[in-house]
């Protein structure tokens, strides 16, 4: 992230480009600070740290590739940003806007995208050949992973639930906002995150991840379940002024043409060859990349804007810009999708999730398209692609009412910032469980269609949904789950079973368990992330905390069939299994009753 070597260049000569603080004492001598932070640097470094010491801590180095342990993420982010606020340190969350929100960040860095993609499938296979053992885990480096399947939505509702102000752009990427946040603020201190675009802006001062708590006062990263709250905090800030001093660059200019010239996130792509390579300087893109890199140095930019498609066009963005919406819905809105990455088999012709995943996001594209409109572009993994591009058509909502009255309803919604009828709001809770359903469960007495949402509440209305939707997803089709693996999903989702005990039991998983336990993670980010955020539903269902585990996972899933059972056996006392298969069982009994609809017609199950 932006200029090629520039910020390993500040850190080996960091005597000469820093000034070191104590940010407590700052906050102190200042009534209180901002830091301005760039959310995904800054959530990318506290989970390498969180994944570090509770691996250390609970003597398990699979942990961080199990799919996530959310419910203790959500206690460290919070802990730490507390402890932080306690001291009056203040962050301040700027989050870049979706893949392909707009048309000029489309085609700068479509090419910087996908060979980012290509970097993760290698990440990906590493983690594979562990899983198949290949490789062993103290083999795997530490910065080889993917990250968990819903870690955004667990650590965005962590940080609102601290407080924390959090500003989402509506297309492109958040630079310009967050120079503009360090300029603007009268509190604002420095910004956090590890771009050395920070490093080039006109009185930019940047704190990078590695000289952040430079005394490791926190205790991140050390075998703990929390962080330590700090009675000192030293970090080294690199500033514009001192990065001149060190490159002896005596004026501002200078600066940003050897960001051109080195290479940065608009240049880079013609710069590969280095010095010596011969440049077409003729080229358009080219002459465009070093204007706009001119302009975006020295503010002269402004952010990207939002596709200009009529009214729904400006819903989106001020949802997004309130935390409403994810950033990727003005994506789909610009006829854009890039799918998750996630780990999962990749054998050549294995079935990918978020593949299989698009007959639902279709239902989504007619929500957040304009009528005239039918087509997104999707890009990711395929199959039997490393990278493909895919068109996807919109398909109109599975509802019974008349179209006229659906769309009306579904605009309601969409547009609303207010009180909703209670017809439509009704009418939006029908129709999530209608797009949730290939085929919806009857009563046996009545052979009418039951709303579950009304049967068992809005959150657990929700994993019903979510669970069947799975099952049929994969029932004699894509995963080809049997009847045991799906209980055992069934009972890690309802279980809410303490994440500490299953973390300390060290199993290797197989290769189909990761893949399940984030199919079904993926399945839930549709239902809660796009959906329930469009719908304006999302505050009524359950946090990824509440219903998954990456280490709880493991543990049943191992203990479900025979096989893996055996396999288990090896690494863990069978008498640790026997428990983990009654835990799981107690469970499957307690939610014997909701099971049976779940998996009516699917598979028998007995409920007596």
């Amino acid at each position: 992230m932006g200029v090629q070597g520039l910020l390993g260049t500040c850190l080996e000569n960091r005597e000469a480009c820093t000034d070191t603080y104590d940010l407590v004492q700052v906050a102190q001598q200042q009534g209180g600070l901002e830091l301005i932070v760039d959310f995904y640097s800054f959530e990318h470094y506290i989970l390498s740290k969180f994944w570090k010491g509770l691996s250390q801590l609970r003597g398990n180095d699979y942990l961080r590739i199990l799919g996530g342990e959310y419910a203790s993420l959500h206690n460290y982010v919070t802990k730490l940003v507390n402890d932080l606020k306690s001291q009056d340190i203040h962050l301040v969350f700027y989050i870049d806007a979706g893949k392909g929100s707009s048309f000029d960040t489309l085609r700068q860095k479509f090419n910087t995208w996908a060979n980012r993609h290509e970097e993760d499938i290698k990440k990906m296979s590493q983690i594979l050949d562990v899983l198949w053992g290949k490789t062993e885990i103290s083999q795997l480096s530490t910065y080889t992973n993917i990250r968990p399947v819903v870690l955004e939505d667990q650590f965005m509702a962590a940080l609102r639930s601290c407080g924390c102000e959090i500003h989402q752009s509506p297309a492109g990427e958040a630079d310009l906002l967050i120079i503009r946040a360090l300029r603007d603020r009268s509190k604002a201190f420095a910004i956090l995150s590890n771009d050395s675009d920070f490093c080039v802006f006109k009185e930019s001062r940047l704190i990078p991840q590695e000289l952040f708590d430079i005394e490791n006062d926190l205790q991140l990263g050390e075998p703990r379940e929390l962080p330590e709250k700090p009675l000192r905090l030293n970090v080294k800030v690199i500033s514009t002024e001192n990065v001149m001093a060190m490159l002896k660059l005596n004026n501002h200019r200078l600066l940003v043409e050897m960001s051109i010239v080195a290479g940065n996130d608009f240049t880079g792509p013609y710069m590969r060859g280095g010095l010596h390579h011969k440049i077409d300087e003729m080229d358009p893109g080219f002459r465009q990349a070093v204007i706009h890199s001119r302009n975006f140095y020295n503010l002269r930019g402004e952010p990207d804007k939002c596709p200009q498609k009529g009214y729904f066009s400006q819903v989106i963005e001020e949802k997004i810009r309130s935390g409403q919406y994810p950033s990727n819905i003005m994506s789909m809105h610009n006829n854009f999708y890039w799918y998750r990455m996630l780990l999962e088999d990749n054998s050549y012709g294995a079935p990918c999730a978020e593949c299989a995943l698009t007959p639902l996001r279709a239902y989504l594209y007619r929500i957040v398209l304009p009528r005239q409109e039918q087509l997104v572009n999707e890009h990711g993994r395929s199959p039997y692609e490393h990278l493909r591009k895919a068109g996807t058509m919109a398909v109109p909502l599975p509802c019974t009412r008349s179209s006229q009255t659906k769309y009306s309803a579904i605009s309601e919604r969409f547009t609303s910032s207010g009180h909703i009828k209670k017809g439509v709001q009704g009418f939006i809770i029908s129709a999530f469980g209608a797009i949730l359903h290939y085929y919806v469960p009857t009563c046996t007495s009545t052979g009418e269609a039951v709303n579950w949402f009304e049967r068992y509440g809005r959150k657990n209305g929700f994993i019903f949904y979510i669970l069947r939707y799975f099952l049929l997803l994969n029932w004699q089709q894509n995963l080809h789950v049997t009847d045991n693996e799906f209980l055992a999903l069934v009972a890690m989702v309802m279980g809410r079973s303490s994440e500490e005990h299953y973390q300390a039991i060290v199993i290797r998983p197989t290769v189909r368990c990761v893949t399940i336990g984030n199919w079904m993670q993926d399945v839930y980010r549709h239902g809660y992330h796009m959906f329930g955020s469009v719908l304006h539903i999302r505050h009524e269902f359950p946090l990824p905390s509440e219903l998954f585990s990456g280490s709880v996972w493991t543990a049943m899933y191992m203990v479900c069939q025979d096989e893996t059972f055996r396999i288990a056996a090896r690494e863990v006392s069978p008498q640790v299994l026997y428990q983990t298969q009654q835990e799981m069982n107690a469970v499957i009994r307690e939610k014997r009753h909701m099971i049976r609809h779940i998996v009516q017609d699917v598979f028998p199950f007995d409920d007596k």
